[in-house]
């Protein structure tokens, strides 16, 4: 046994060293490895993290959620923390259908992630287990599908909108982000504090269209129907509420490079020479500069205009021939282009350009849409020839104009003659303070013509719609629809020249007797045969507002117009208006089916929403409308028998 020295020096060596290693390590961790050590504390400790604001909503004018913003998750795994491992496994495979490797090869790994996103249903069972870390981020969705997407635009990763409304109400939409603070546990986990919240986000606004989703689908659906029976390239619709200004349906369709039909938004962003639909137009500058409107020659459907002194003409033909005298109510009902030319030149070429400029055209039409068109309209001085742009702009040539612009300038017609601006925000809705912060209220910019001019402009069209007329395709059974139809050739870009393509178009309004719907429908290049407004674009009209009508509530109620105060007119006379003959075409009651009897509920299971509306229409039925896309069922079932007026629901499915 060692003596009591030895063991007393042996101790003392011992402490000796481990105090020496006692200084060396904290030499190390202090003063060597003070950075890396330093960097990993803050690592784990408190910090703050800016915390998302919901976007706001896009909604229909009813409040049907078109665009809304929703939270998703990925899912980290900290096994540590489990206390039913087999639930969680069990979890990930059903509710989140994750296949089995998947979740063998992530359970191998350290730290298990699973990178979603996960919808707030899928996770709702698996969140309440130990272990389970939710790493929430904002998804962006479109409920209602296919409809309106092509107005609707898009976000970027960054959630910032860069199409569409999307863009152009992006300032509304975004909200203010917050900041927490939160730690890191030892595997890097984040971990929030119960009070780290420091700056509570705010939630974006939400915006309140002024479409309809109904009316929108039923457009969209309309507009693929016939862009493919007639072999074209793509077309246009818009509905609008003129006493309003608020645009209720707009639909766009255009060809690819590729081939392919795809949405668009070209009915506020891309210009075209409107035709024929602009004459009306035309005849209001003669009315409202005082022009001669005493009849003129249809020249049996040709005519060598002269353009100069020194005898260069211009030859200008006429689909429909006409050997006697037209009025300027006649040249509008069968659109001659020869009668315009020559009561265009009646009035100089600045009243014309004025009365166009008035009714919107060569202007945006500030929506606030991204890219809207302004169109194009030359002042007078840089026309070379008067007489023949006057000429050209009275056929709808030599000016260009969207589809919002052309329903926007009727429906000014429509409404005595004010010109309304149209909008696409109807309400801006705070839904954190749970009011509304901003509406929409007519905006009445201007009176472009008295009343006295617009009712009788009210009349030339009613003759377009009625026998003898080239729009009497777009009668409606129990409503009487007025309106101008349009062929307008296609413009080669390249050569200058004018081609054998054509655009065919119908402007609609109705109801005839009290105004309060405008409805253009533009289709570009038809080719299975028919090219003309009133052969290819009419009946769209007839086949939308048909299914429209048949909806319950229908979002082309009928309800009193508002009174509106604009800048008043021009105080010039107006002169004597023409004697207009009118001749009425009745129209049966839908399928013929008298009031008061029943009918059978029609098969309509499998067909798409526009079929079977017009189905059922035509049976004397209403419709309440639940969903898009193909019929799946209906109540009362097919077969049982109803009293005619009764209302039918209908239940669509999505085809995608």
């Amino acid at each position: 046994m060692a003596k009591p020295g030895v063991r007393i020096a042996f101790l003392q060596g011992l402490l000796g060293v481990v105090g020496l290693a006692t200084i060396g390590r904290a030499f190390q961790l202090q003063v060597a490895q003070h950075d890396a050590w330093h960097a990993r504390a803050v690592a784990r400790d408190d910090r703050e993290r800016v915390v998302p604001a919901r976007r706001g909503a896009l909604l229909d004018r009813d409040g049907a959620p078109l665009a809304v913003t929703f939270e998703a998750y990925h899912i980290t795994l900290a096994k540590d923390q489990f206390t039913a491992a087999d639930s969680v496994v069990t979890l990930l495979r059903d509710d989140l259908g994750i296949p089995a490797a998947r979740i063998r090869r992530q359970m191998a790994r350290r730290v298990p992630y699973f990178q979603g996103p996960f919808t707030p249903a899928q996770v709702q069972r698996i969140r309440q287990l130990d272990g389970v870390h939710l790493d929430a981020l904002p998804r962006r969705d479109y409920p209602m599908g296919a409809v309106a997407r092509a107005l609707l635009g898009r976000t970027n990763a960054e959630g910032r909108g860069i199409e569409g409304f999307e863009k152009a109400f992006d300032s509304l939409l975004t909200g203010q982000p917050g900041r927490e603070r939160y730690l890191r546990d030892g595997d890097g986990l984040a971990v929030s504090l119960p009070d780290g919240m420091l700056v509570e986000p705010v939630p974006g606004r939400d915006v309140v269209l002024t479409i309809d989703h109904e009316l929108q689908a039923i457009a969209e659906d309309a507009l693929r129907a016939v862009v493919r029976s007639q072999a074209a390239h793509g077309g246009d619709v818009v509905f609008l509420d003129l006493h309003r200004g608020e645009v209720l349906a707009m639909a766009s369709l255009r060809t690819t490079e590729g081939g392919t039909l795809a949405p668009a938004s070209a009915a506020i962003v891309e210009p075209m020479e409107p035709g024929s639909t602009a004459k009306i137009f035309t005849a209001a500058a003669v009315i409202m500069a005082q022009g001669d409107t005493t009849p003129v020659s249809g020249e049996g459907g040709y005519w060598e205009m002269p353009i100069t002194e020194s005898g260069l003409t211009r030859p200008i033909r006429d689909t429909h021939r006409e050997d006697g005298l037209l009025t300027l109510g006649q040249t509008i009902a069968v659109s001659s282009n020869i009668g315009i030319s020559k009561f265009a030149t009646k009035i100089s070429d600045a009243e014309q350009y004025h009365t166009l400029r008035d009714f919107g055209f060569g202007t945006a039409p500030a929506t606030g849409f991204p890219g809207e068109a302004r169109g194009l309209l030359r002042q007078p001085h840089r026309n070379p020839n008067a007489r023949y742009t006057q000429s050209s702009w009275g056929q709808g040539y030599e000016f260009m104009a969207s589809s919002l612009q052309i329903a926007a300038a009727y429906g000014a017609i429509a409404s005595g003659g004010t010109y309304v601006a149209p909008t696409l925000v109807r309400e801006v809705r705070d839904r954190q303070a749970g009011h509304t912060t901003w509406r929409h209220h007519p905006d009445t910019l201007r009176q472009v013509l008295r009343p006295e001019v617009a009712h009788r402009l009210m009349e030339y069209l009613q003759l377009v719609t009625d026998s003898g007329g080239t729009g009497t395709r777009a009668q409606l059974d129990l409503m009487d629809v007025l309106g101008k139809t349009g062929t307008a050739k296609l413009l080669d870009q390249v050569t200058q020249q004018y081609t054998t393509e054509y655009r065919a178009s119908f402007a609609g309004i109705f109801p005839a007797d009290d105004p309060r719907f405008v409805v253009y429908v533009m289709i570009d290049r038809p080719s299975a045969g028919e090219i003309y407004g009133g052969e290819v674009a009419a009946p769209v009209v007839r086949t939308m507002v048909q299914q429209a009508l048949a909806l319950d509530p229908s979002p082309l109620e009928v309800r009193p117009a508002p009174v509106l105060a604009a800048r008043p007119a021009p105080t010039r006379p107006v002169a004597a208006p023409e004697s207009l003959p009118v001749a009425r075409v009745p129209f049966p009651r839908a399928g013929g089916v008298p009031a008061g009897a029943a009918v059978d509920v029609p098969e309509v299971r499998g067909m798409t929403v526009r079929e079977g509306l017009f189905a059922l229409h035509r049976r004397g039925l209403h419709v309440r409308l639940q969903g898009a896309g193909r019929i799946s069922a209906v109540t009362p079932a097919p077969g049982d028998s109803v009293p005619v007026g009764s209302t039918v629901t209908v239940h669509a499915t999505s085809e995608r």
